[in-house]
This record gives structure tokens, sequence and C-alpha cells, in this order.
């Protein structure tokens, strides 16, 4: 039977060992006993020796490979001074688009850049950089560059520094951009994972050269850049040669307590290299912290490090500070950078995968100035991120020093417990904690954010409101006023049919909402009349412009649906995937859509019926110009990407596609290929 409640697809998961131990002896066994970690206040604590380090690892590789495993039921991850603002990015060509970012003053990697003459692009298919030509209805390739990555991994992003005529191409993350659907991972998925940052000289773009290449031990988990300083957050799991990965048997067992207890801490801790050079540590005892928990039954295996690098420095010599213990999303501000883990243990039965315990995600600040990452502190809050993982850090802002979290608290994806949580979080007085200063909801003001069984799907803040979209059978848009972070309250709360995926601003006055029309499910089976409906069957793609200029009084003013159910927008996967430009009043959008209208063979349901499927029809950028002063919207005729025999459904990878304005040519990204203006649809 059909789910009539859209699920958020996660991207990538890895999986989490729920808390660290110590011990004041290196070689230490554990039980697998499980525990699950409690909301509060955690600290951080600087490993005091190479020993003290060494016991912490050494813990977590007990707790992993240390007693007789079950290889099908692990924990859950789901899962990235600043100078002047003015200064922390690159000054954009005037009329050229850049790439959609949650911060205006942090760069996030994406697989196009532009400088308003070339498109720089990573290839979906081969470690390799494009380089178009930006010529009006047209864009020639005039170079490729191979890069050589470990097992020919994909390169997941890129960053631009136009002035100093430089490409930074990142792979590692590991994830699959091709798979959309709800994807669960065992530890061979995450372990044994590089970080690779290739520097490319492009001052001739018909001829870029590779400069130097940086090889992190870890998985990629997130990357930001700040002017001249790029940092990245990896997941390091330490292990031993020899290891049995699931030991069946006491002899299994015994076998990996002699290899972990002769392993020395050089072989468990990871490592860096610049290009064909010798590996270094990456960091020493001193550079790294270890988890506060009691309880030494439950031990992380892995090791998240936080790396800047000065791209202006002659070799990218890496500066780094880890932490034993988990992280699975990233959120970067001009000043600060925020690692979140979401603490609990999940199974799965019949394919299905549900939390046990209490749901906690952990918080670990770092302040950013330049190379150096100064740790402020920690905090543990309950609920969790959610399951997509490229709407995790929009969970996340930071504004006057104040961090402002949403966290989802049903116990599943099927929970139908009211599902939102905010805090307000800071430094203490002290400047050596973090505390949380404020919430929602509270004894004072109890209402609650979201309905029984509703979601969390759009999030976003904006200077001192922010902006929460629950779902299941309306689309309730809660602004939360934060103007006073210790009491931040609901000023109003807007239902329309549908759901959004993602926010974005519009001028002072308007929010976009993207996401799915739905129409509330009324049949007796499943859920009853509109009034107590238990769910909707979504549509189309759904282009909702909000008025916000009132918060206290938001409304609908303008509504776009594209193509029938089935329909697709790859911004619902990835925010890079929405191109702006701002030219005058006039805010030019452009987003792919794979759009579904063609008539379906299968005759079960008719079109009048909301669980209709169309099949595919074709690949497009969708394209529209709004006022900001006004709100008017005008659409302009799509680009297409791709069309196929409406006999013919045919798959395509919609969630890759981007696309970059220079002036009024538009320049549409569909997997490999550069398509323009000159193709559009009237």
């Amino acid at each position: 039977m059909e789910q009539i409640i859209k699920i958020s697809t996660p991207l990538i998961l890895s999986f989490l060992l729920a808390a660290c131990g110590s011990s004041d002896k290196a070689a230490v066994d554990t039980s697998d006993e499980d525990n699950d970690s409690s909301g509060g206040t955690l600290t951080l604590k600087t490993a005091t020796s190479d020993a003290a380090l060494e016991t912490q690892i050494k813990a977590s590789l007990f707790t992993s490979y240390g007693t007789i495993n079950n290889p099908y039921t692990y924990a859950l991850e789901s899962g990235t001074v600043a100078e002047a603002v003015a200064d922390s990015l690159d000054s954009a060509v005037p009329d050229t688009s850049s790439t959609n970012t949650q911060e205006s003053s942090v760069d996030e990697a994406d697989r196009v850049k532009t400088d308003g003459n070339y498109l720089y692009v990573s290839s979906v298919t081969q470690p390799s950089i494009s380089i178009f030509k930006a010529e009006t209805g047209a864009a020639p390739l005039v170079a490729k560059q191979s890069l050589a990555t470990l097992n020919d991994v994909t390169i997941s992003g890129l960053y631009l520094r136009d002035a100093e005529d430089q490409i930074i191409a990142i792979s590692g993350d590991g994830q699959n951009p091709y798979f959309l659907g709800d994807m669960w991972f065992g530890p061979y998925y995450w372990q044994s994972r590089t970080t690779e940052v290739f520097d490319l000289d492009v001052s001739d773009p018909t001829a870029p050269a590779q400069q130097s290449k940086l090889s992190i031990d870890g998985q990629l988990i997130s990357s930001r850049r700040i002017g001249s300083y790029l940092y990245l957050a990896t997941r390091h799991t330490p292990y031993a040669d020899g290891l049995i990965a699931y030991p069946s048997s006491e002899d299994d067992v015994t076998t990996n307590k002699d290899i972990i207890n002769t392993a020395s801490l050089s072989d468990l801790l990871p490592s860096y290299q610049i290009d064909d050079g010798a590996k270094q540590n990456l960091f020493e005892s001193g550079d790294c912290f270890l988890t506060d928990y009691d309880d030494a039954n439950n031990s992380q295996s892995s090791i998240i490090s936080v790396v800047a690098i000065n791209l202006d420095a002659a070799s990218p010599v890496p500066e780094a500070t880890c932490f034993v213990g988990d992280a699975e999303t990233l959120y970067v501000s001009e000043k600060a950078l925020y690692l979140a883990t979401t603490g609990f243990r999940y199974d799965t039965t019949d394919g299905v995968s549900t939390y046990s315990g209490v749901q906690t995600t952990e918080i670990h600040k770092f302040a950013l100035d330049g190379t150096d990452a100064d740790y402020k502190g920690s905090t543990s809050v309950s609920g969790h991120l959610g399951w997509q993982q490229d709407l995790k850090p929009f969970r996340m802002s930071e504004y006057n020093d104040v961090l402002r979290i949403i966290t989802y608290t049903g116990a599943q994806q099927s929970s139908v417990d009211s599902p939102a949580h905010l805090y307000t979080v800071a430094e203490n007085a002290t400047g050596d904690a973090l505390e949380v200063i404020g919430e929602l909801p509270n004894e004072n003001r109890p209402d609650p954010l979201g309905k029984t069984g509703e979601q969390i799907y759009a999030s976003r803040f904006i200077g001192d409101k922010g902006y929460l979209v629950t779902f299941r059978a309306t689309d309730p848009l809660y602004v939360i006023d934060l103007s006073n972070p210790a009491d931040p309250f609901i000023a109003s709360a807007l239902e329309i049919d549908g759901y959004s995926d993602y926010l974005h601003p519009v001028g002072e006055n308007y929010l976009l909402g993207i996401g799915k029309d739905a129409i509330a499910d009324t049949s007796s089976s499943t859920g009853g009349n509109t009034d107590d409906g238990r769910g909707a069957w979504y549509q189309g793609v759904k282009l909702s412009l909000i008025d916000i200029s009132n918060p206290q009084d938001p409304f609908e003013k303008e509504t776009i649906i594209i193509g029938g159910r089935g329909t697709e927008t790859a911004v619902s996967q990835s925010h890079h995937a929405l191109t702006t430009l701002q030219s005058g009043t006039t805010l030019k959008m452009a987003l792919p859509v794979s759009v579904h209208e063609t008539e379906s063979s299968n005759t079960y349901y008719d079109e009048s019926d909301p669980r209709y499927f169309y099949r595919w029809t074709r690949d497009e950028l969708y394209r529209l110009n709004i006022d900001t002063e006004n709100g008017e919207i005008s659409l302009l005729p799509s680009i297409v990407g791709q069309s196929r025999d409406s006999e013919n459904y045919y798959y395509t990878q919609y969630a890759l596609d981007r696309s970059v304005m220079i002036g009024d040519e538009v320049y549409y990204l569909h997997e490999d290929e550069v398509l323009t203006t000159a193709d559009v649809v009237e």
C-alpha cells in the first residue's frame, strides 16, 4: 500500500555509536550494552596525554570489534577569523549569479561555479572538471581536467576564487547523488575513506593546471569557505589491519582484542599527505578533545577533525582540532563553526527504521579565526535533526552570537507526536560552555510547534525571525519571533495546502516556499474526514509566495503548480539547485524540474483521483521573475534539458541539475551538458 504522507528523503547517512567512555589504562575491554544519551550540559575535555587519547580510541574499538556482532543492527548518524564580511567572499562579477548559500558571507561547495566569463563544472560520471566559455546563446567546452581521486570517486564540490584564478575541488563525502530514496548503510560504507582537496590554477581557463593535492584520512562531512580560509569537517574511523569486521565467534573476538591491544596510537589517528609526500600526523594529542561521558560501556568509534587550510599559503598544510565523538552535520556562521549529531539508536524491522530510547542532539561550537578553531563549549538538546542531510544545516542559525536550533521530537518517521522544538543557545558568562537560554514550547508559552502527526519540512532563520513548515494534511507555516532570544514566541501560523521543502527570502517582505502541492486524504480507510485526516496525497511541485511584511498576519500572495503528481524539483534535494540574481527590483529565479504530466498506462486510477501518478515527460529549467516590491510573478520560457517519447518512462538525475545566470543569459547544467536560452520552450 502506498504511503500517503511524504517522507523527507535522507541523503547519505553514516552510523553513530552512542557516547564515549574512558579508562585509566591503554587497553580497555568493554561490553556491548546500550545506553541512550539524555539532554543536558556536556563538555569536551582536552586529552591530557597520548595514553589518555589511546585509551579512549581503543575503548571504542573494543565496543565495535570486541564482542560478537550482529551486522544488521546499527546505531544511526544521519550524516561540515572570520575576516570582515565585506572581505570574506570574493566580489561577485556584476550581474552574475553565485552559489545559493545559507549565509551570504560563507561560501559553499557546489558542482558549478562561474566568474562571469567561464563555467567551471564537476562531472557527475568521472573525477574531472570541465570548463565552458560563457557566450551568447552557447557554452562551448574549452578544457577538461581529469583528477586522480582515490578509487575514481567523483568530485563532490568546487570553490572558485576568481581574483586568485584558483579552483578548489573536493572529493570524499561518499555521497551517491543518483539515489534519492531512503538508504541505510553499514559501517562498510563510511570506513576507510579519504578526503581529497585539489588546488588548480585557472589563470588560463583553456589550460588548467593542478598545483597540489591534499589527502586527509576520513570521510568528508561538509566544508565551507570564508575568504582565503577553507574549513573541513571529516570523520575518521580508527581501524587496525587484520580486524574482523563482524566477529561471529569467541575466536574472532580474541583475535580482534589482540590486534587492538598491540596497535599503536599512530596506527589509529588520521594523517594527511601532500601530493606524493610522506604521510604526516594531522594533530597531536594536545589538539584533541575527549567527550565527557560517565559510562565507559558506550564508546564512539569516530574521530571528528575540524581542519582549516590557508588557501593563500604556498603549501596546503592543514591545521586541525579533533574530538573523539561524532558529527552528522556542519553549520558555519561568519564567526563560528558548529558540529551537531543526534545521539540515539535505531533498529530495522522489515526494512522500516525506528528509533529507540531518548533522542538528543549534541552541539559543539568552535570560534574561527583564520586557521585557528577555538573550542567554546557544547550542549545537548532534545530531539533530532530529521532525515534529509541537506536540510540539517538549515535547522541552525547564529544571530548576534546566539545559536537558534530546531529539532524534531518524533520517535520515528511515521511518528504521530507533535514534531518540533526550538532552542536558543549561547556561551555562558565565562565563555567556557554553551547553555540553553530559551525554548519553545515552554511553561509560559505552551502552544506546540506543529500539530499531532505532522513532520518538520522546511526551516529558515532570517534575522530575528524563524520560519518553520510542518506538514501532514496542510502546511502550517509558523513565524517565530526571536527578537528576545530568551523568550521566543509564535507570532503567527498560516495554513495552506501542500508543504515546502525549502524557504527562500524574496526582498524584505516575501518568502518563497518550494515543495509540493497536496490534496488531503479523505478516505475512510486511511484518513477519515478532512478535519481529522491523517495524511495527504502529494501532487506537482508547488511554489508559494508568502507575504511576511506583517509577521502577525502572513498570507499566500501567489501560487504556482508545476506538473502533475510525480513531478520533482532538485531544490527539494539541494538548495544549491536554486539560482537567483537580483536586478533592480526584480529577482530572477531558475530551478530544475523533472516534469511528470504524461498520461499513465496504468488504469487503476483515473486523472480525477489524487492518487493518479503521471509519467515522466521532460526535465527543464523553470524560470520566473519576482518583483520584490509588489510580489508580482512573471513566468519565462523554460529551457528543456531532456525529452522522451511519452510511451517510454525515463529516469533522470534531475537532483544534480544546476544553472548559472550571467546578464540576460541563462546556462542550464543538465547532467554534464550545458544548455542555454537557445533551448527554451515557448
